[in-house]
């Protein structure tokens, strides 16, 4: 691994330290960990520096040392956690976790705080460890500090929350019991800021779980009007993390849809979609486009908010995947059932840009973008049917998105492109470019060049019957 000049700059001060920490003498010791500890609270990337096999065993030493020695041990330990899943483990296996769970029982505030941290973030999308926490009880003793008095003990708490809901489906249902998500749905409305923000973000990734009925139990705690509430794109972390869960929450189950739907859920997703924070309208785009998915009062109340003209926006400027992917498969959705939404398409030269996308974006951003296509060349009842195609193949454009649907059936094997080909050749639309389609296809297959393959959006689909709700 290399470092930067930064970073080698403070090496001999982390070695001197560590040799500090392995002495005999305790006073000794105490000063190595609390000299660390006070080097990782500015520089949290001098962890990096340090070997977790090493210094994990002397660390957990100090855990039974003095209050402060305690303390530091924590904040240090913390840090190494932070660096990823092998630290994670060698402290583990120095035995830091009965430790810190013990210092959860105790009556000082500071201690407490220290080590609830450290043991959130040594959950932090860690399965064995986070299981390892909800079989001994320490989740539960987590779960209580949540209405803890002290604020910073509080925050600790919900931090470690969401660290442990991020580590995986099983562990999520740990933690997913209604006292739980109830005072996650009140801190929303904590005093504090960096509590509300924690709150939305716990509740987030809980909502990432499978199972139906914890999502409707967080809307019957109120989790849905809460968090319609923190949608303040000038709040900006909060309102990332609070539509995240909206996003989370909707999309795979008829009821959740229902009553986020009766909620001012629509109107505020589409005023913060029109916000210039990708995170916020990639967020926003994906949870509005779960609530069109199945629901043509939502399509049409999130067209009436004006999100055609804001996906089409999106569409023809700089941003990134996940963004594009938002807004092409939002207007994927919208593009339906609706005569409205396909003429507004046609006159803003939207085919234009959604066949741009086609061709150089990633592969989640062609799925949506060729099934928001899907709906402008073949659906004859739609009015503006003629008049696109004749402008597609003014342009030579509908040869274009035939040979970028033969590149992408090729490349992913996608059931869509095959299924979208299919329709355009029953439906005479190839006029004889059969041929071509099928070469195209080939190309791909034999020159390994063309379409990149982008694991991550794999599984995403362009027609609204492959369609699922999409979370983040």
């Amino acid at each position: 691994m290399q470092f930067s000049p930064g970073i080698l700059a403070q090496a001999d001060d982390i070695n001197q330290l560590l040799a500090y920490l392995h002495s005999d003498e305790p006073i000794t010791q105490q000063t190595g960990v609390k000299g660390l500890s006070a080097l990782m609270d500015t520089r949290p990337d001098l962890a990096q520096l340090i070997d977790a096999k090493v210094a994990a065993p002397a660390l957990c030493r100090q855990l039974s040392s003095t209050k402060e020695a305690k303390v530091a041990a924590a904040s240090t330990l913390t840090a190494l956690a932070r660096e990823g899943h092998d630290n994670q483990l060698a402290i583990a296996n120095a035995g830091a976790l009965p430790l810190l769970k013990e210092q959860i029982s105790g009556q000082d505030v500071l201690i407490q705080t220290s080590a609830v941290t450290a043991l959130g973030h040594l959950a932090a999308d860690s399965q064995p460890i986070a299981s390892w926490l909800g079989g001994t009880g320490t989740t539960y003793q987590i779960q209580q500090l949540l209405q803890s008095s002290e604020p910073d003990l509080q925050l600790a708490a919900v931090d470690a929350i969401d660290n442990i809901a991020r580590s995986g489906l099983q562990v999520r249902a740990m933690i997913c019991n209604e006292q739980t998500l109830n005072v996650l749905a009140q801190l929303l409305q904590a005093p504090s800021t960096d509590i509300q923000h924690a709150a939305a973000a716990a509740l987030a990734n809980i909502a990432l779980t499978t199972r139906d009925e914890v999502n409707l139990t967080m809307i019957r705690c109120g989790a849905a009007n809460a968090l319609v509430q923190k949608l303040d794109p000038t709040q900006e972390a909060i309102c990332h993390q609070a539509t995240r869960a909206l996003c989370n929450l909707s999309g795979d189950n008829d009821d959740c849809d229902e009553a986020i739907s009766n909620t001012s859920a629509v109107q505020a997703l589409s005023a913060v979609f029109k916000s210039r924070n990708h995170r916020i309208v990639s967020a926003a785009g994906k949870a509005l486009g779960n609530l069109a998915l199945y629901s043509v009062a939502n399509q049409a109340k999130i067209a009436g908010e004006g999100m055609v003209d804001e996906c089409l926006r999106v569409m023809s400027n700089p941003a990134p995947p996940h963004t594009m992917e938002a807004a092409c498969r939002l207007l994927h959705v919208l593009l339906t059932d609706s005569p409205q939404v396909h003429l507004q398409v046609l006159q803003a030269n939207g085919t234009a840009n959604l066949l741009k996308l086609l061709s150089s974006a990633s592969i989640g951003v062609r799925h949506a973008a060729a099934g928001a296509l899907s709906h402008l060349v073949y659906p004859r009842n739609m009015p503006g049917w003629r008049e696109n195609n004749d402008l597609m193949n003014e342009h030579g454009m509908m040869l274009k998105f035939q040979h970028e649907l033969a590149c992408l059936r090729a490349r992913t094997q996608s059931a869509h492109g095959d299924m979208m080909v299919d329709q355009l050749t029953d439906m005479g639309l190839n006029e004889g470019d059969s041929k071509g389609v099928s070469a195209a296809a080939e190309d791909s297959q034999g020159s390994g060049s063309g379409l990149k393959f982008d694991q991550e959006n794999e599984s995403l689909t362009g027609m609204e019957d492959d369609f699922e709700g999409m979370h983040v």
